[in-house]
């Protein structure tokens, strides 16, 4: 049962990444193209508690996730201890915290524009109505 659970959340998160080819580059074009803010979580699916929560509290709302989806270029910047990572995918998210999260805060979801300035991050510990007006504030008019 844990190792479904596991597997299940492997799943879910993996389902957010949306850079096609992987590149940090590709991200910034894609959001420009889009007129879209950036939207990336980094996190530890495989040892980090706190993500689980970030994860189940937040990610997981209906509204939060929808509007992720829908209004923002969202992307998991996962870090897993046990679990291998394509060497590309290593690279574009070390690239992408050295950025965003130079602290290596877990979990933090951060808000960026095209060009990879950061505009809010969104740690645990806020209601997730909260949340989701922090979010909604950063979407692109357009």
């Amino acid at each position: 049962m844990k190792y479904f659970i596991l597997l299940l959340a492997f799943f879910a998160l993996t389902a957010f990444n949306t850079i096609p080819d992987h590149n940090a580059e590709a991200l910034s074009k894609d959001a420009r193209t889009a007129n879209k803010n950036i939207a990336v979580y980094f996190s530890g699916s495989d040892w980090c508690v706190n993500c689980y929560g970030f994860k189940k509290k937040y990610l997981e709302q209906e509204s939060i996730k929808t509007m992720l989806e829908s209004e923002f270029i969202f992307y998991n910047a996962d870090f897993p201890q046990r679990k291998k990572l394509d060497k590309e995918v290593v690279l574009v998210n070390e690239a992408l915290a050295e950025k965003l999260n130079p602290e290596d805060i877990f979990p933090l979801l951060v808000i960026a524009d095209a060009e990879l300035n950061v505009l809010s991050a969104i740690a645990p510990g806020e209601q997730a109505d909260v949340v989701y007006k922090k979010i909604e504030s950063q979407k692109t008019k357009h």
